[in-house]
């Protein structure tokens, strides 16, 4: 599997999981990711890059901006919702129809990202809380 990670805040990565392979981590070529859809856009800990479980490849300058989510956030109690984005800044006040769509910042554990991307692969079952870490744009 292919992994882009970009570091955003101390501790924390937005991790985006292609579905491609390599033969091995010497021919990992990341120029094929410019006309992939990620699998998977989430929100974790950098554990698995400090501890090496997870091998930084090399940097890759992808040819557009990749897509960072947008979230939803409230104040108070059935108030209203405000954009939230990766960084933890607040953005404007959401309309009742584009909170609908938006999802509410998570993060997932490093350990619950390598089960989900071994369910991709086939090698684990598919739990239903993968759903929820599907990129917007995933096929």
């Amino acid at each position: 599997m292919g992994h882009i990670i970009l570091k955003m805040r101390a501790g924390n990565i937005l991790t985006t999981v292609y579905s491609g392979r390599s033969e091995s981590i010497e021919s990992f070529d990341p120029e094929w990711l410019s006309s992939s859809r990620p699998d998977f856009t989430v929100e974790t800990m950098d554990l698995f890059i400090k501890n090496g479980t997870w091998r930084v490849l090399g940097n890759w300058e992808p040819p557009i901006e990749p897509h960072i989510p947008v979230y939803k956030t409230q104040f108070e109690f059935n108030g209203p919702f405000f954009e939230q984005y990766i960084d933890g800044s607040i953005g404007g006040q959401l309309t009742d129809d584009d909170a609908s769509r938006l999802r509410k910042q998570k993060s997932y554990s490093p350990a619950l990202v390598e089960k989900a991307v071994r369910a991709l692969q086939g090698l684990e079952p598919w739990l239903p809380i993968f759903d929820e870490m599907r990129s917007d744009d995933a096929v």
